[in-house]
């Protein structure tokens, strides 16, 4: 089960993402939820291994400002890098770079 402090362990500013939601840490705990399970990270993966980088920085910037809102620091920096490369349309494997940030998100789900 996820809880403040393993959140905390995974890099989590809770401090920070429990007063964007007044310090409730219910209300968080559903706000992460919903954030976690946005359906624009299964949209960007598609979008990454089609090779529609267009669409997969639309979903990556949308899902920037919701990890960002849930101070999600260990999801929100590799994906505000990767929101940076596809909005420069640099020549990278985005479906490597998105790996890690898929691994956590589902890990965070899992604990939910």
């Amino acid at each position: 089960m996820l809880t403040i402090d393993k959140l905390q362990e995974y890099g989590v500013n809770t401090k920070e993402g429990l007063a964007r939601c007044m310090n409730m840490e219910k209300f968080y705990f559903r706000m992460l939820g919903m954030g976690l399970k946005n359906d624009s990270f299964d949209k960007l993966e598609k979008s990454l291994a089609d090779g529609n980088l267009e669409d997969a920085f639309e979903q990556a910037h949308a899902l920037k400002g919701v990890v960002g809102n849930l101070a999600i620091t260990p999801i929100f920096l590799p994906l505000s890098n990767l929101t940076e490369s596809l909005r420069a349309k640099k020549n990278l494997d985005y479906v490597s770079l998105y790996k890690p940030i898929k691994e956590l998100r589902d890990k965070l789900v899992a604990e939910l």
